[in-house]
């Protein structure tokens, strides 16, 4: 089975940008170590640009600005047959779950939420199901949500109570929280959080050696696989 992967953080939190950063925690076009746009997709479900320009990275051949999570899932069933995709990025699926909460709005029905809870619940099972050697990375904004002991934890946002209740992070074996480290006149650090700190974060034992890693989501990649011996 495929892995899965959570990246969740607030808008501008350097969750996008990860896909281009150097497992060093640097972005250099001329020194280019980040995801390899050759075997990796990104899915840009937000529908906006991404805050990067580098060469390789090319709407329609593996960038696809498409919220619709059946148009996702068929391209996502072609990867699956095929051997070259390594790596799928979603940013994010808050713009999944939206896709649909905002074009039906005017006819949302409890059948309806019932729907869209189905489709995304579908979306991350069938993720789940996909090739040994891929991994796939669900990117998220965060909202707080009060734990069993009273305590404010983050958590992915979600539409829906019944969404709410599966708590998504569940169907995901990885779950990173980015972190910013807020400088003078903007001079910001972003990290990924590898285990929980009042959220649902959450890695397998011994995969990271340090609670705090450059926001690289090819230091991530190359940690996974390393991990789980996979190519």
């Amino acid at each position: 089975m495929a892995i899965t992967v959570g990246v969740f953080q607030m808008s501008g939190g350097g969750k996008t940008t990860s896909i281009v950063i150097n497992p060093d925690g640097t972005y250099n076009p001329q020194d280019y170590k980040g995801m390899n746009p050759e075997t990796t997709v990104i899915f840009n479900s937000d529908r906006k640009r991404l805050p990067f320009k580098l060469t390789g990275w090319e709407e329609g051949k593996n960038v696809f600005t498409n919220s619709n999570s059946d148009y996702i899932l068929g391209v996502l069933k072609k990867i699956n047959e095929g051997t070259k995709i390594k790596s799928v990025i979603i940013d994010t699926i808050n713009g999944v779950m939206l896709d649909k909460e905002m074009l039906e709005s005017k006819k949302l029905t409890f059948d309806k939420w019932a729907d869209l809870a189905k489709d995304i619940y579908e979306l991350i099972s069938i993720c789940n199901s996909m090739r040994d050697d891929l991994v796939i990375y669900f990117l998220g904004h965060v909202t707080l949500y009060t734990d069993i002991d009273g305590n404010e934890s983050k958590c992915l946002i979600t539409n829906g109570r019944k969404l709410e209740k599966i708590k998504l992070e569940s169907k995901l074996p990885i779950v990173l929280f980015g972190k910013v480290d807020r400088g003078m006149n903007g001079d910001n650090k972003f990290y990924f959080e590898t285990q929980a700190n009042r959220s649902t974060g959450k890695t397998p034992l011994g995969m990271f050696q340090d609670f705090q890693i450059p926001n690289s989501l090819k230091l991530v990649d190359d940690t996974i696989r390393e991990y789980y011996n996979i190519k």
